[in-house]
């Protein structure tokens, strides 16, 4: 009996410290994953304020007249184009590439290519 409890105290001293370096483990993964989840808030933060500012100064041109055409306009809005869209894209991909189906769709997707272009 001695020894089944001497052999129950060893292996049960294992198991949690193979627990307990799970557990380790884990709260580095999870810290990780907090520190680049604010860097990424960070980013879209930059896009949005870059976003606001540059309708800001149109708006500020558009009531001081400080465009002569509507040419002027569509230039100006068009140039928030690329922050906008990158923030967009950002966002996409945050949500998107860590959901399960839409990594099997593109892995659809991507197979289909392979093939028609296999065939052709």
């Amino acid at each position: 009996m001695n020894t089944f409890t001497f052999w129950w105290s060893i292996i049960s001293s294992v198991i949690s410290l193979i627990f307990v370096g799970i557990s380790i483990w884990q709260y580095f993964i999870g810290r990780n994953a907090k520190q680049r989840q604010k860097a990424q808030v960070k980013i879209w933060m930059q896009n949005a304020l870059g976003l606001r500012e540059g309708l800001k100064l149109i708006m500020v041109n558009g009531k001081s007249g400080g465009f002569t055409s509507p040419v002027d306009v569509a230039n100006a809005v068009w140039s928030l184009e690329p922050s906008a869209f990158a923030l967009y894209q950002s966002l996409y991909e945050e949500r998107c590439i860590k959901e399960k189906e839409y990594i099997q769709k593109q892995k659809i997707a991507a197979k289909k290519i392979e093939e028609a272009n296999e065939n052709s």
